[in-house]
């Protein structure tokens, strides 16, 4: 998985005892996230897609700011520690998604059809972590123009597909927590 964290407080968020946890709660980390990280997830995920070959990280700022929101959701419905990490993990790439969207479309992508490609896979392999061999599968699919068939594309549109595939299978994960 590209999206990463750099600090292990997130996965650290909650450790409350609950029940199921309820999809229309899913937002709530991305709600109760602090301005200045919500910014500074913005700016770290732009920087990485904006620079070929630079793999996308989060600072530790990120992951305490994460951790914080996260801890609080879970305890506000009642989250288990798991649906509070699917949460956070949603909540980056929801962050994400509108940037990597916007730079594939620069780079000459059409966003939509790149996420209809997606959706077209089986449920089984949307609901996890993408392969390398499904990523790479999607990417080959994606790039009909030899023009296009670049490197820094490929990195791009696998950094584009991650944040497709972190939002439905952190929901998932989450519903199933």
């Amino acid at each position: 998985m590209r999206i990463l964290l750099a600090a292990a407080l997130f996965l650290a968020a909650s450790a409350v005892p609950a029940s199921a946890a309820d999809l229309a709660t899913l937002d709530c980390v991305g709600a109760k996230l602090d301005a200045a990280v919500r910014s500074q997830i913005e700016s770290e995920a732009s920087s990485a897609l904006a620079q070929a070959g630079k793999r996308l990280t989060y600072s530790p700022a990120v992951g305490q700011g994460l951790g914080t929101a996260a801890k609080a959701c879970a305890a506000e419905h009642k989250w288990t520690a798991a649906a509070a990490k699917a949460a956070g993990f949603y909540a980056l790439a929801k962050l994400g998604l509108p940037l990597a969207r916007r730079a594939v479309e620069e780079k000459g992508f059409d966003a939509a059809a790149l996420e209809d490609q997606f959706q077209a896979l089986p449920e089984e392999k949307r609901v996890r972590v993408l392969t390398t061999q499904d990523t790479q599968a999607l990417i080959q699919a994606a790039v009909t123009d030899e023009a296009q068939q670049t490197r820094a594309n490929a990195e791009l549109l696998a950094e584009y597909f991650s944040f497709l595939s972190t939002a439905q299978y952190a929901a998932h994960d989450f519903s199933e927590a």
